[in-house]
């Protein structure tokens, strides 16, 4: 690590010796008396904030992953780590004691996208809120007293490539297959449960014959998909299309038929099977009905 003097700022000392593996975060105290780092070698390590020497290293064996990010609060006696470990802890800086420790994820399980990738202490508060992102792109809210984060917000990490409106949700898919259900009135979104596309969704239609209604689904791992709109979580097995989907849409008027175009075709499914399919002279880009016409 390198610390330097300013303004203007110049080299003023390389410290080495602290972490034996990469330095992922730096964060000096709010009132400047203390620096901290971490890396992945799972080691946080305190420095005099005015010459950067190091004083003593803490939490030793708290974290199994690397750490990749810290901050402070406000008072700068304590500051907050996120970590592969799948947790977020509050540390007393004085101590070097944990305060308060969460985990992301089912208990016990090892998952990679709960994987705690950064965090922040929002200064200007005074409610005891951290946010930390894990690797699946979610923000976890956190307050400190509270076991569990008080909210989760969800969104997409690819650019979204198709959307779909039914009551008040819409439906929106991206360009990794990554499909989100959001509240309108909110404006807070719940990634879709069970085995979604694996790649570009390429359009949304939605059919409320079914109690809260059906969500179809098409996307660029040539698949139709069919989603439970009031659990939000994708039903049945996926259908094989024949083509590289362009669009998809329903005709109600003939008992819920799914109309999928494709690259040379427009292919008809009902009930997960195809029925009929129109051969076509051009490339289709994108298909709607309604009652008993087609576009």
């Amino acid at each position: 690590m390198v610390f330097y003097h300013g303004a203007p700022f110049k080299f003023n000392t390389s410290l080495r010796g602290q972490h034996n593996k990469f330095i992922y975060g730096t964060a000096f105290s709010p009132d400047g008396a203390s620096l901290v780092s971490v890396g992945s070698d799972r080691k946080i390590w305190l420095y005099d904030g005015k010459t950067g020497e190091a004083q003593k290293q803490i939490g030793d064996g708290e974290h199994t992953g690397s750490v990749f990010g810290v901050s402070w609060a406000k008072d700068s006696k304590r500051f907050v780590t996120a970590s592969a470990d799948q947790t977020v802890k509050i540390w007393d800086a004085e101590s070097g004691k944990v305060v308060q420790s969460w985990r992301m994820g089912e208990e016990g399980v090892v998952s990679i996208p709960h994987q705690q990738m950064g965090v922040v202490w929002p200064h200007g508060r005074s409610d005891g809120l951290v946010i930390s992102i894990d690797l699946d792109g979610n923000l976890n809210y956190l307050k400190e007293g509270e076991p569990n984060p008080i909210k989760i917000v969800r969104g997409h990490q690819k650019n979204v490539t198709a959307a779909g409106l039914s009551g008040n949700t819409l439906w929106t898919g991206s360009y990794e297959g990554r499909v989100c259900a959001w509240d309108v009135s909110t404006g807070t979104a719940e990634t879709v449960n069970g085995e979604s596309h694996s790649n570009y969704v390429a359009g949304f239609a939605s059919s409320p014959e079914e109690g809260a209604g059906r969500m179809y689904s098409v996307g660029w791992d040539d698949t139709l998909r069919s989603i439970d709109a009031s659990a939000q979580t994708f039903i049945g097995s996926s259908t094989k299309t024949d083509g590289q989907p362009k669009g998809v849409a329903v005709a109600r008027a003939a008992g819920a038929q799914v109309l999928v175009a494709t690259s040379n075709s427009i292919e008809i499914y009902q009930d997960g099977s195809k029925v009929g399919e129109l051969a076509t002279k051009y490339a289709p880009t994108a298909v709607a009905a309604m009652a008993d016409k087609v576009a």
